[in-house]
């Protein structure tokens, strides 16, 4: 299972998580990795309330929290650029590129005469 431990906190990973975002913010996968890249102030906190979302869910859990703890947890914890915020970006790609399978091999351009 795909989840990590962040201030005592269990954040849930993986297509559980990925469903829940989608439904939750309407956006799809590539509008995900497009905000990453373009946008991660806006789009982090949203990844990691789905994702704690999520968790509580899988627990039978009541939601005690809502999208400004998350910013609140962000702004005492390093803010975008802190630990809590990298830490859970790692997790974030570990659990996206886990058993993916990689492509070893050498590919030789051929050259035009």
């Amino acid at each position: 299972m795909n989840k990590v431990t962040l201030l005592d906190r269990e954040f849930h990973l993986g297509i559980g998580f990925l469903n829940k975002f989608i439904d939750g913010t309407g956006k799809d996968l590539a509008a995900l990795g497009e905000e990453m890249q373009n946008n991660i102030v806006v789009i982090l906190p949203k990844m990691m309330f789905y994702s704690l979302a999520y968790s509580y869910e899988r627990s039978g859990k009541e939601l005690d929290f809502d999208i400004n703890t998350i910013f609140d947890l962000i702004d005492e914890n390093g803010g975008v650029n802190g630990s809590f915020c990298a830490d859970f970006l790692n997790a974030f790609t570990e659990a996206m590129y886990k058993d993916v399978p990689v492509d070893n091999s050498k590919k030789k351009a051929i050259a035009k005469k």
